[in-house]
């Protein structure tokens, strides 16, 4: 991403979220050292784009969008695997994210990527107010590496979820 992609990435931003960022965030994110910004073109135009924040060895995906005249045909998936294996080529071990309870549809595509939901942050989103799941993949060892205890047993069942 560059700053002349702004103008695109923002238009995608405006119908995918209703708490969309503003244009100083992704200045911000693309003028942050820690920030890792990346845009998907095909003939020109902008199909999607992620932005996440480096922390050490590890990733906070903050934003992601596919343009939604080119949802549900496999681009979605497909940046996100270019993404991930970019970062892997970084030495990052994990990537974390928050994602709408409600939006079925990208737990879906994370889960398919392999991330697993880790926690819930109640009431996290605005307009409207909703939960989030939290979401981890680990690009280097297991969950457990990550997560002491993991996976966690129920008293219950003595099953593991």
């Amino acid at each position: 991403m560059r700053p002349k992609d702004i103008p695109d990435v923002l238009e995608i931003e405006k119908v995918s979220f209703s708490n969309s960022w503003r244009s100083q965030d992704f200045e911000y994110a693309l003028n942050k050292a820690e920030g890792i910004c990346r845009v998907c073109r095909e003939a020109g135009v902008l199909l999607g784009y992620t932005v996440g924040f480096l922390v050490e060895t590890e990733l906070h995906l903050s934003d992601f969008a596919v343009h939604p005249a080119k949802q549900r045909r496999g681009y979605g998936s497909t940046i996100l695997k270019l993404f991930l294996a970019q970062l892997i080529d970084q030495d990052v071990k994990v990537v974390t994210l928050e994602v709408r309870r409600s939006n079925a549809r990208a737990v879906g595509m994370y889960s398919k990527a392999g991330f697993q939901t880790v926690a819930i942050r109640d009431d996290y989103y605005s307009r409207p107010v909703e939960d989030a799941f939290v979401m981890l993949k680990t690009l280097d060892g297991t969950l457990s590496d990550w997560l002491p205890g993991w996976p966690i047993s129920t008293a219950k069942t003595g099953e593991s979820s």
